[in-house]
């Protein structure tokens, strides 16, 4: 209850800082827009470790896949055999 005044207090009132907001969104927006350039510049990169912190930074971003289901014994042993069959 420190530093608000009675009104604020009985009124749920809060203080918004536009500028700060504002500069917020320009973040937001100015990382959207170097991500964008990162993607456009990609294939023109000739250093592989740039290319690799592109590719690390877009997929972290992504959503994660579910974890697949444990298989049963006899789903892995099948499993095994097309291995080692070659997949045919």
């Amino acid at each position: 209850m420190l530093g608000k005044t009675q009104y604020e207090v009985e009124n749920e009132y809060y203080f918004v800082d536009l500028p700060r907001m504002l500069m917020a969104h320009d973040q937001v927006r100015a990382e959207k827009l170097l991500m964008q350039i990162d993607v456009e510049s990609f294939p023109h990169l000739m250093d592989k470790k740039a290319r690799e912190a592109i590719i690390k930074r877009i997929t972290s971003v992504l959503p994660k896949p579910p974890p697949e289901p444990p298989k049963s014994a006899e789903e892995q042993y099948q499993a095994l055999l097309a291995r080692k069959k070659g997949g045919r």
